[in-house]
């Protein structure tokens, strides 16, 4: 089976495993006798609903999930947040080496600067030295 399919395979199945565990919830609330058949029936589509996952699970066991996306499910964020964390994360620290680079930049161009005129003759062969490499 094509690995697109089976991720919608699985997100049905736990859709619906999901609006099944909310039926069963609701009905063992605000339970009365007569809903005893439906709950049953509930029940047994919730046990089919689990049984179906097993069966999925398989076909997911090369399926890295990052440590921090289920720290962010735990703590009840969006999982889809975390891509968007990530960027804008990776933004912060190229803005960051960016700065670095300029820094250093700037702090090279100084010391060539300097040594120019502390030392004429030495910058001299450094320069022969980098245009013959």
């Amino acid at each position: 089976m094509e690995t697109s399919s089976q991720f919608k395979e699985l997100l049905e199945t736990i859709k619906d495993l999901t609006e099944t565990v909310n039926y069963v919830g609701i009905i063992a609330h605000d339970f009365q006798p007569q809903s005893q058949e439906v709950l049953n029936r509930k029940i047994n589509n919730m046990v089919k609903g689990l049984a179906k996952l097993d069966e999925l699970k398989d076909n997911f066991e090369d399926v890295l999930v990052p440590m921090e996306v289920l720290n962010y499910i735990d703590q009840g964020k969006n999982p889809q947040l975390y891509t968007q964390d990530c960027y804008q994360r990776a933004q912060q620290k190229d803005e960051e080496v960016k700065g670095k680079i300029a820094a250093l930049q700037s702090f090279k161009d100084s010391l060539m600067e300097e040594l120019k005129t502390s030392m004429p003759a030495t910058m001299e062969e450094y320069k022969k030295a980098q245009n013959t490499s």
